[in-house]
């Protein structure tokens, strides 16, 4: 537990930084579906969770790196740097899973689609890292119960790229205005003429 907790200080550093560029694609994609610049949208909302995703992983492999001096700030316990160590390790690899998630959820959540979103959040916790800790604790090492975390990181992942790809619904926004003249969007990567 202690471990878990001296962990959580790392860890909460790159949920920060998740929150601030998820809350911040929540509020792109709802300006953009309420402008009709759907061109950005469509900009967005590959290039966001990417971005997300990829500077998440960045972060947690440079914390990752220097996991043990960083824990030392907050306790000299051997046991519980250990412990501590392991779990940053285990959620940090991982959390850039959370970051595409998070970041496709706020996109879906900015264009009014909150049914899907809340239900595998539900899910995530209720239906795969729940049931997940208990299985690793009953069955296998308990001091490996934060594989919940990974697990229930990849499951939200998946769900949400799958509604990305075959959602009607969602694909009916992004295919809006792409037979109409494209504005200039001034951002990284350009689609339609």
């Amino acid at each position: 537990m202690a471990g878990a907790s001296v962990a959580g200080r790392i860890t909460g550093i790159t949920n920060v930084a998740i929150t601030a560029v998820s809350a911040a694609a929540s509020t792109f994609s709802g300006q953009n579906f309420g402008a009709k610049r759907f061109d950005r949208l469509r900009e967005g909302y590959i290039l966001l969770p990417v971005l997300n995703g990829a500077a998440t992983l960045s972060l947690g492999l440079l914390f990752i790196s220097f996991r043990m001096p960083i824990l030392g700030f907050f306790t000299n316990d051997s046991e519980v740097l250990m412990y501590a160590g392991r779990y940053v390790v285990a959620v940090l690899l991982s959390q850039w899973c959370y970051a595409v998630f998070n970041c496709i959820s706020n996109i879906v959540n900015g264009v009014g689609f909150v049914k899907y979103t809340t239900v595998i959040n539900l899910m995530m916790l209720w239906a795969v890292r729940i049931p997940c800790a208990y299985i690793i604790n009953k069955f296998f090492d308990g001091t490996y119960v934060m594989l919940c975390f990974p697990i229930s990181f990849a499951f939200g992942m998946v769900c949400m790229i799958a509604y990305y790809v075959f959602s009607p619904s969602f694909r009916a926004i992004l295919d809006r205005g792409k037979d109409l003249p494209q504005k200039t969007c001034g951002g990284l990567l350009r689609f339609g003429s």
